[in-house]
């Protein structure tokens, strides 16, 4: 049996990857390919799929949808001081996770098992020795490990953008907000897969960079391809999974959720991201998010990382444009946050409060 291990990173379509086998389960049994579920309700999903005989639309609960994040939450919720994210509810323990993921393989027979989760890539981090406890649930497995990375600017830009998107309270990438990424695996990328080469030491590792995954069609797409694993031709697509807030709307909710109660400002976050046509931001390439200095700084901390995954994947230069990290883009992000403050027509805010609000925005009102 072989298992592959997708573990991140984050901000890569990783989301869209796990709607993609969610919804495609019983596809992807028949042609002997598990997407284990971890507790009673993935269970439930799965089994009225194989009595409908068909597949049925991506599961909106978190815990079916994205199985394995829960698993990985859980178990380092149990060795750490890190929390389940709290769209994770009511799990079962690591323990009862791993009979269930056992018993799955034990009943179906199947020929590949994948284990997809962004949040695999902390583990390194966290405790390597969570590896081991994993794959142990797996003897006498064949590993390949698949990892997604993006160029550290740009991902560094998409990150802080997710955790505004959830409403954290956060300073600007220019302001102070960079630095805290610099020992995490947010920008260490090395923490991300060291520990599973070096526990998994027989795996095939496929180490992909971000820009040849768009160029392959996405996500799943070169997911399929590198795994080389004989997935059924009739999959159905899952599409874009997790909107991003452009670069030009920052601040804008950044600010927000320092000012507004929490509903306020994710209905404020929620208008910005779908507000379609209506708004035309700045094209995201061309904002500036962190500054010459920073980008500068950038540039010189990750050089050994460039150094560690080019020597690792055996290329001259694992991101071929690492350059551009250092090369500020021409429009200042107060710049964009201003152009875009300014197409915002208040008739179209939900209400009386996020009218004020943009309002004081555009006048300077709010520190």
């Amino acid at each position: 049996m072989k298992v592959i291990l997708y573990i991140g990173h984050h901000k890569v379509g990783s989301t869209a990857l796990q709607v993609f086998l969610a919804q495609n389960w019983l596809r992807l049994i028949r042609a002997g390919i598990l997407y284990p579920s971890v507790d009673a309700r993935g269970f439930a999903y799965n089994l009225a799929r194989t009595l409908e005989a068909d597949d049925m639309p991506a599961p909106a609960n978190v815990n079916i949808r994205e199985p394995h994040s829960a698993l990985a939450y859980r178990m380092m919720s149990e060795v750490s001081d890190r929390r389940v994210p709290a769209q994770f509810k009511t799990l079962p323990s690591a323990g009862q996770m791993f009979i269930a993921l056992r018993q799955q393989i034990r009943r179906l027979h199947p020929e590949t098992v994948i284990l997809c989760s962004e949040a695999f890539a902390n583990f390194g981090q966290v405790q390597p020795a969570l590896i081991g406890q994993l794959c142990s649930a797996f003897p006498q497995a064949e590993f390949e490990i698949y990892c997604a990375l993006r160029r550290p600017d740009d991902y560094l830009i998409s990150w802080h953008g997710q955790r505004l998107k959830v409403g954290e309270r956060l300073k600007s990438l220019a302001g102070g907000g960079t630095a805290p990424y610099f020992d995490t695996i947010h920008f260490n990328f090395r923490a991300v897969i060291e520990a599973w080469v070096q526990e998994l030491p027989q795996a095939r590792v496929m180490i992909r960079n971000y820009s040849d995954i768009l160029a392959a069609g996405g996500s799943a797409e070169d997911f399929m391809q590198q795994c080389g694993t004989g997935f059924p031709d009739d999959m159905v697509p899952a599409g874009r999974a997790n909107a991003s807030l452009s670069r030009a709307a920052m601040e804008i909710v950044r600010r927000a959720n320092h000012d507004l109660e929490p509903p306020a400002a994710h209905a404020l976050c929620q208008y910005l991201l779908t507000c379609g046509d209506r708004l035309i931001p700045v094209a995201n390439g061309e904002v500036e998010m962190f500054g010459p200095e920073i980008r500068a700084d950038l540039a010189e901390r990750f050089a050994p990382v460039q150094e560690y995954l080019s020597a690792l994947t055996g290329q001259a230069a694992f991101f071929p444009d690492i350059d551009e990290v250092a090369r500020p883009r021409p429009v200042p992000e107060s710049e964009a946050t201003a152009d875009l403050l300014g197409q915002i027509d208040p008739q179209t805010l939900p209400d009386d409060t996020l009218r004020a609000y943009v309002g004081e925005l555009r006048r300077g009102d709010t520190e």
